[in-house]
């Protein structure tokens, strides 16, 4: 992904959530700190909250997805996909059963992460998002997503490098969800800039 610019000064900081799914993690935000500029595709669901993960375009969206799809997704994937949920519930009250841990960015680092996220999307012709499958929870939709999934480079490494070019001091290789959490709780106030 290319270095992404953003406008001068900082404001109040924002925050995100990590929410851990098993597997794999996602990243979720208030819709109103989102600026429409940055992410205009976030227009698409209707929720006070947006949770995004991005994964393998088949074993991601299967409502029963096979051990052979786990493995063609880690070793030979042929597309991927982001899943864009919108509610109306905090994080960590919507994900209650799961864990979630809160990262404060700078707004610059937040105005970075969409942006990031967006350049995710593939489009059609129009310049549109190619909604592909209803998503899981939500109102939510799977879409066509670009970069390729593959065992090294898949949902949690996904997160990590955003939260990562969003000024947090994360390890990009992490490659598991758990071990996105621990660095994630490690972080200290301040951590990310």
């Amino acid at each position: 992904m290319a270095t992404l610019a953003t406008a001068a000064g900082a404001d109040e900081p924002k925050q995100v959530w990590v929410v851990n799914h098993g597997w794999h993690v996602g990243i979720a935000m208030a819709r109103a700190d989102v600026s429409p500029a940055a992410w205009p595709d976030i227009a698409e669901q209707a929720g006070d909250y947006i949770e995004v993960g991005w994964g393998d375009g088949d074993y991601y969206p299967a409502h029963d997805p096979s051990l052979g799809m786990g493995l063609r997704a880690a070793l030979r994937s042929g597309s991927s996909v982001l899943h864009v949920a919108a509610f109306d519930a905090p994080p960590p009250a919507f994900f209650e059963d799961g864990p979630v841990a809160a990262v404060t960015l700078s707004s610059q680092g937040f105005e970075v992460l969409t942006r990031w996220i967006a350049l995710y999307y593939a489009r059609d012709a129009a310049g549109r998002p190619i909604a592909i499958a209803p998503g899981r929870y939500g109102d939510a939709r799977f879409y066509l997503a670009t970069g390729r999934y593959r065992i090294t480079d898949n949902s949690n490494t996904w997160v990590v490098k955003g939260l990562h070019a969003a000024g947090c001091p994360l390890d990009v290789d992490t490659l598991t969800a758990g071990g996105v959490m621990r660095q994630v709780k490690r972080l200290e106030p301040g951590a990310c800039r």
